[in-house]
Order: C-alpha cells, then sequence, then structure tokens
C-alpha cells in the first residue's frame, strides 16, 4: 500500500436488530448515484464480490471485485480505481497484511465503465481471516471473510431474487436480505450460490420500445419472421444494461404494479462472495423452453444473447468476448448452444477443504428437447472424476441445477394444456374474448407451460433427468462423496430425496444413492398459494426411480413458522434462504434460537450427537441423518411474516450425513447368516481395528488384505439372493474399480457397540 495512504480502523456493517422498524414507502424514482473518494468516482453498481475457486494446494483464494462507473461522474483520464485492503483475524488486533490492487478496465458502453479488481489471497493455515477494503479512499468500502486452509467454507444458498410482473411489491415490507446479513454476523458466510432468477428481466417486453412492439404482434407467424436490427438491439442493451445496474446497484424495482428498493441485497454483494448460474428470469421467462420457431426467431434469439452478454459482466465479471479457455473454472463445451450463440459455463470451484461445488449450466444449450447436450454432460462428469479423484479430503459436492430434480410430478396436467382440448380456450383468449393472459406473449401456448416444460420430469426431460440421478450416483460410488443437489425456481421451500430402496440394514452413511434436493425459494418474489402448494402435495408419493432407488419428499414442515401444526408437511409455501454449514463449524447461534426444526424421519448408525438447545429439540420417533464430524447442516429459513419489517424467520433443519463406502462399492449387511465363510470385506477407511456386527446376530466381519484373493463362492444354501447377487457385483466391479486414494480417517463415525437393526420406515 501506498506510504501517504491511511486505512483506518473499518467497523464492519452490522444490520439491524431483529426489531420491527416503521415501514417507509419506496421513493417515486431511484435515488442518485453519489460522487465519492479521492480520485472521485461515481459508482453507479458495486462493489459486487466475486468468488471463482481455491488453487490446487488450497493455500490462495481467489475472486475478484466488480465496480460499474458513470462516465459523465467520474473525471476523464485520471488513473483506474484503487482497492486498499487490510487482513486480520477476526477478534483480534493482529494485522496480517496490507496491500492494494489497480483494477482492470473489462468493457466501456453506453456512459458506462466495468472495472474489475482481480484478488488472489492467501488462506491463512489454521485461522478464519477478515478482509476489509475500500475503493479509491472510501468511494465505497465492505468487507468479507476468507475461511482457514483447513475449512469447508460456510454457505448462502438463493434463488428467485426479484418480483414477477404481476406482483404488487408493496405486500412485502420485509427483505430476508436483511435475515441473511444477520445470520452472517453470528456465522460468516464464506460464499452465496445463486441458484437462478438473480434479476428479473421480464419487464423487457413491456418497458423497451423493440421488445414491446413483438411481444404486442398478435400474429406468432410476423413474430416468428421480425427482424432484430443493430438499433433494436443497441436499445435492448441499454435497457437491461440500466436494469441490472438498478437492481444490484441499489436494490431498485420498477414494476407495473409498484415500486421497491431493497438496500439490502446490493449490501450482500460487498460483504458475501457469490457464484451464480442463471435460469429464465436472468433472461425472459421461459427462455429455452417455447418451440423451435419461437426460440429460433430473430428478436427471441437476440435477447438471449444480449441477457447472456450481461449476465457475463455482472454476475461472472467477464466480458464475453474474453477467452473463457483461460478461467480453470469453466466447464466447457466447443459447440455452442443453439440460440444464445455461446458456450455453455458450467463452473466447479472447491468450497474449502472438504466440499466442491458444480453449477450446472441449465440455459445455454437448452431447448424444449433437452436440458444440456449429451456431450456436455461426458465433458463435466470426466472434470468432476479428475477433481474428486486426485484430492482424497473431498467429502461433500454440491450441485446446483436452477430448478429441482425431485420434485412432485405435473405430467397429466402438462398432457391436457398441450392436447386438442385447449384449443378454443386458446383461440378466445388471444381475441380477448375469455380468459386474458391465459397464452403466453410469445408463442400464444397456455401461458404456465413453459413453467411444466423447465422441469426435470417434463415428458420431454424425463429420460435425460433420471440418467444424470443414475450418473451422479454412480459418481457418488466411485468417490464415497456425498452428492447434495440444489434447485430453485418454483417458490417455495422443500427438501425432495432419493435413497436406495427394499436394503434392509443399508444406512445414510452407507448409501451412495442418498441424495437430497434443497428446494430454496424464493428469497424475494412471492410464494404460491397454500392452497396451490396443498394441491402439489396430493401428487407426493414415492416414485421409483429404478429397481435401487426410491424417491420422494421429506416431511420436514411438522408445523408451521409460527409453531401451529400443519397437514402439508412437505411443501411450505413462504419465502426462504438455506445457508450450508459443516458440523464442526457452526455458530452457537447458528439458528438465532428460533425454535426447532423437525427432522428426517430415517434411523442412523449413531444416537444424536450433542443437543443444541439453539438447533433444536428432537422428537424421539423422529431421528435425524447421523450430524457428526464432517457432515453438513443444512437449514432452511423461512420468513415468518411478510408484512413485518423485523425480517424474522424460522429455521428447519436437515444433515447430509458424510458418505462412507468401501473402493468397490457400498457396506452391506445381511439379513441372515452365511452358512459358510462371510465375505471378504476390505479394510474400512474409517476404522483400522474393532468389528461391525451383522444384523440380529454379533459377529465380526472376517477381515483380509486389500490385495486379496478373488471371494471363494459361498454355498447356496444358508446365502440369501442379495447376498449372491452382490458377490457377483464385486466381482464384475473390482477389475473397474478406479483406484482412488483413500479418503482420510476419522473417528467416531460408528458407535463402538455397532450397527443396529434399521427400523422399516413408514
Amino acid at each position: 500500500m501506498s506510504a501517504n495512504i491511511a486505512l483506518p480502523v473499518y467497523q464492519p456493517w452490522v444490520p439491524s436488530p431483529q426489531q420491527e422498524e416503521p415501514w417507509q414507502a419506496p421513493p417515486s424514482q431511484m435515488p442518485q448515484f453519489p460522487i465519492r473518494g479521492e480520485p472521485p468516482l461515481q459508482i453507479c453498481a458495486g462493489p459486487i464480490l466475486r468468488y471463482i475457486g481455491l488453487t490446487d494446494d488450497l493455500l490462495i483464494w481467489r475472486g475478484s471485485v466488480l465496480i460499474v462507473t458513470n462516465d459523465i461522474g467520474t473525471p476523464a483520464n485520471q488513473r483506474s480505481p484503487m482497492f486498499f485492503f487490510r487482513i486480520s483475524i477476526p477478534g483480534s488486533n493482529s494485522e496480517l497484511t496490507t496491500g492494494s490492487i489497480e483494477a482492470e478496465k473489462i468493457i466501456q458502453e453506453y456512459g458506462k465503465t466495468f472495472w474489475r479488481f482481480p484478488l488472489n489471497l492467501y488462506l491463512h493455515e489454521s485461522s478464519e481471516v477478515y478482509v476489509e477494503y475500500n475503493i479509491n479512499n472510501f468511494a465505497l468500502q465492505g468487507n468479507f471473510y476468507l475461511p482457514a486452509q483447513s475449512q469447508t467454507m460456510n454457505m448462502v444458498f438463493h434463488s428467485c431474487n426479484g418480483f414477477s410482473l404481476s406482483v404488487t411489491p408493496e405486500d412485502f415490507k420485509g427483505d430476508l436480505w436483511r435475515d441473511v446479513l444477520r445470520h452472517h454476523e453470528a456465522q460468516h458466510y464464506h460464499v452465496m450460490l445463486g441458484g437462478g432468477d438473480q434479476i428479473y428481466c421480464d419487464t423487457v417486453k413491456l418497458n423497451c420500445p423493440p421488445i414491446a412492439v413483438w411481444a404486442n404482434e398478435k400474429s406468432s407467424k410476423k413474430k416468428r419472421t421480425m427482424q432484430f436490427t443493430p438499433k433494436d438491439k443497441q436499445i435492448t442493451e441499454e435497457y437491461i444494461l440500466n436494469h441490472y445496474i438498478a437492481w444490484f446497484g441499489q436494490g431498485w424495482w420498477d414494476g407495473p404494479h409498484g415500486k421497491c428498493l431493497r438496500p439490502d441485497f446490493p449490501k450482500a454483494l460487498a460483504h458475501i462472495p457469490s457464484v451464480n448460474i442463471f435460469d429464465d428470469h436472468d433472461i425472459i421467462d421461459g427462455f429455452g423452453s417455447y418451440a423451435e420457431e419461437t426460440m429460433s426467431s430473430p428478436i427471441f434469439s437476440g435477447i438471449g444473447q444480449i441477457a447472456f452478454k450481461y449476465y457475463m459482466l455482472f454476475q461472472h465479471q467477464t466480458n464475453p468476448a474474453e477467452d473463457p479457455k483461460l478461467e480453470p473454472s469453466w466447464i466447457l463445451n466447443p459447440r455452442p448452444g443453439p440460440y444464445m450463440k455461446q458456450q455453455a459455463r458450467t463452473i466447479y470451484a472447491r468450497l474449502g477443504k472438504e466440499a466442491a461445488f458444480l453449477g450446472l449450466d441449465c440455459r445455454t444449450e437448452r431447448t424444449l428437447e433437452q436440458i444440456v447436450y449429451p456431450d456436455s454432460y461426458k465433458i463435466v462428469f470426466e472434470r468432476l472424476r479428475a477433481e474428486l479423484g486426485k484430492d482424497p479430503n473431498i467429502r461433500h459436492l454440491v450441485v446446483m441445477l436452477g430448478v429441482p430434480i425431485a420434485y412432485p410430478r405435473l405430467v397429466w396436467l402438462e398432457s391436457i394444456l398441450q392436447s386438442n382440448l385447449m384449443s378454443p380456450l386458446k383461440f378466445l383468449s388471444k381475441k380477448n374474448i375469455v380468459l386474458g393472459g391465459l397464452v403466453n406473449d410469445f408463442d400464444g401456448a397456455i401461458e404456465i407451460l413453459d413453467d411444466l416444460n423447465d422441469h426435470w420430469c417434463a415428458k420431454t426431460h424425463k429420460q435425460e433427468r433420471n440418467q444424470f440421478v443414475l450418473q451422479l450416483q454412480q459418481l457418488a460410488q466411485e468417490t464415497s462423496v456425498r452428492i447434495t443437489l440444489l434447485g430453485g425456481d418454483v417458490h417455495l421451500g422443500a427438501m425432495g430425496r432419493f435413497y436406495s430402496s427394499g436394503e434392509p440394514g443399508l444406512y445414510p452413511e452407507t448409501d451412495h444413492r442418498l441424495m437430497l434436493n434443497v428446494v430454496c425459494s424464493a428469497i424475494t418474489n412471492t410464494p404460491p398459494s397454500s392452497n396451490l402448494a396443498d394441491f402439489l402435495n396430493t401428487r407426493n408419493k414415492t416414485h421409483h426411480l429404478h429397481g435401487d432407488t426410491d424417491e420422494d419428499m421429506v416431511k420436514l414442515f411438522k408445523v408451521d413458522v409460527d409453531g401451529t401444526p400443519r397437514n402439508n408437511q412437505t411443501l411450505l409455501p413462504r419465502r426462504n434462504w438455506c445457508s450450508i454449514v459443516q458440523i464442526q463449524q457452526r455458530s452457537t447461534h447458528y439458528l438465532n434460537n428460533h425454535g426447532k426444526p423437525n427432522n428426517v424421519n430415517v434411523a442412523a448408525t449413531q444416537p444424536e450427537g450433542p443437543i443444541d438447545t439453539a438447533r433444536f429439540n428432537s422428537e424421539t420417533d423422529y431421528p435425524r441423518y447421523p450430524d457428526k464430524k464432517g457432515a453438513l447442516s443444512i437449514v432452511l429459513h423461512f420468513e415468518k411474516d411478510q408484512h413485518r419489517t423485523s425480517s424474522e424467520t424460522r429455521p428447519y433443519e436437515v444433515i447430509a450425513p458424510v458418505l462412507i463406502l468401501k473402493k468397490n462399492g457400498t457396506y452391506r449387511y445381511q439379513e441372515q447368516p452365511y452358512s459358510g465363510q462371510a465375505p471378504a470385506f476390505p479394510p474400512r477407511p474409517l476404522e483400522q481395528q474393532g468389528t461391525l456386527p451383522y444384523q440380529e446376530q454379533q459377529q465380526p466381519f472376517q477381515q483380509q488384505p486389500l490385495q486379496q484373493q478373488p471371494l471363494q463362492q459361498q454355498s447356496q444354501e444358508g446365502a440369501s439372493a442379495y447376498d449372491r447377487e452382490y458377490q457377483q457385483q464385486l466381482e464384475m466391479n473390482s477389475a473397474n474399480a478406479p483406484a482412488y486414494p483413500p479418503r482420510p480417517q476419522e473417528e467416531g463415525i460408528f458407535s463402538e457397540t455397532g450397527l443396529q437393526s434399521r427400523p422399516q420406515q413408514q
């Protein structure tokens, strides 16, 4: 840092306490951006923190900071903006280092300039560190936390951060971003995962003249042939640019049913580094899920290309013209998507020592018939196998998809809306005779059909979805990494689940098919009605993915946010956000003492861990997944009252346990003892000595060295069909199993008294 620049002691921004404050109506227009700093800057968006990844040795945190300046308010020919920072250990006066970074100019257009500060910061070996920063001598300032090399990152997950066109913003006096920041002060979130719809760009069809003319055209044929001129492109680009600046810069929204100002969202962007994928509303409602002739029309395709450009600039701090191969976090298919004409940008990043992240791009390649190219899946899984295989410390893989993959089916409704029975109603709606709004503005199809076609369980996507799930399960089995899925989009909270079916004695820690699908939506948008959620709940049942896997929705919500019992225990239609923290890192104030969440109805190999009354007081008939060291605490935080400015939430928790596998597959426990020699399991990675009893018979395994002779054929008499099938599978797979290094040893996963029989689930 320059000697003449003094960085004073910075007091971190602290959100207001959890108390009711008078609600203030939004201003009539967006506030003006001040000119501040030395040299002076007029910053209209930012600072926005971006997390990119860690180096392979986990020593260096890679990220960047974005600001967008207004050229009119920023003197020309002055030097590039400067980023000054100081790193210290929280709670101490020890200063570890200081520094300064000069900005890179990404792009300059329409009177705005995008500046990026690249960050490469060393992580402390054993302590979390606190980074405080300012830009151009306090034109703007902020702070964030970096994990220790030995830590897994504390995460925030959110989606649907904006309002649909039909919503009246003043119906929501609270702002859940205030609750996120309030929890951040106690738990210190290291990364914020945006699952799509970080911004709602649907107003482009109302307020952007060339798009409005196109959207209001009644003739579908004319819509498909209308040209997107260079002037149209320029007007649309400038509109989307200013729309992003309003929302990301100030939290300003101006829709057909009102205005709002949500300043806590930009504050969160300046205090928690983010990693994002995009969904349809980051582009325009339903993009990718309309018929081919609509998607490939010049204007609709043009909207997608412009939205991709500003998604990359604001959410990834990257000019699309930059060579993506220079950034190792991208997983790229050389073949561009059909409508945006860009390569899909799937993201891989480490989330600290024991977790990794995959953000699957589910929009760039999407069509009505597919979500992701088959060759893109191949490239993604090759990368995952390489990354997970080279570091045995990784215990969790968090996969973010945008749309939930385990969710109640509505295929029957999809079939009705696509049938000829709807043709007369669609015709009358187009003429505004009856049921205005029944059809959409783009191709005259039923309005909600694009939402149904977006879902993984839509008829056209179901086969792709099932194959994807099977590939994830195979990856978990090969690598002994627990996979957890994140999805948003649907404007309510839920927890989907895949798990092994019909296998007595298979416990959560040893079930590679167990994958939770966290459904977290929306942090800002309106939830659906309780009637709709109850209707969806009637579609909830146990589905059979194939002979080995069942899927269902977890009965997580026995009580509502006010403590009253609920009939619908699987879907909670309230605004929400999610935190994900490794068990051993949770703060004593993690759940902020807001009541007890409910638990998954499944037995475990272990009794409950130490009860923290701030977390929950578990009912005895609802044992939770084992919460031993290494597991993830997944908490959905639900808004208690949308009409109160306090934005208070109630937590509901589910544990994602670690996965403990042998090299060739899952540990199995037979129903009856063998009449002959017991199967020879290789040494278990988490136990060097000790025994695991058979079910109903306390007989230890007869362990043999890992380099053993082929298993001896067991006698047919006394051995169950399941045991024979398992032995055959071992022999078949042993030659093909990848030689992954063993997972690090860890105490306390299995009890000394051994595994107990798992009761049948109700």
